[in-house]
């Protein structure tokens, strides 16, 4: 505010410029919070994959068990016929 009896005094710019660039984020997270959450991401990505070996045993297994199903239930059909 210029004082008017003082003629030595200067306005004052009232409009503050921004600093360059994107604000800052109040919660943002530090470089190594960040390196952490991205290791537990990878690391949890990682103990979702099945190795190709055991896919294939237990793809295996239940093309055996699918089988032996088919063959109950005719042996079930072939009593249900002798019994009806």
């Amino acid at each position: 505010m210029v004082d008017p009896l003082d003629p030595g005094t200067l306005a004052l710019p009232l409009a503050f410029k921004r600093a360059r660039g994107r604000p800052r984020k109040a919660d943002a997270l530090s470089a190594a919070e960040r390196a952490r959450r991205y290791r537990a991401r990878k690391k949890a990505l990682s103990l979702h994959l099945v190795p190709a070996e055991l896919y294939a045993q237990v793809s295996r297994e239940r093309d055996e068990a699918l089988a032996r199903v088919g063959e109950l239930r005719v042996e079930m059909e072939a009593l249900l016929r002798q019994l009806g």
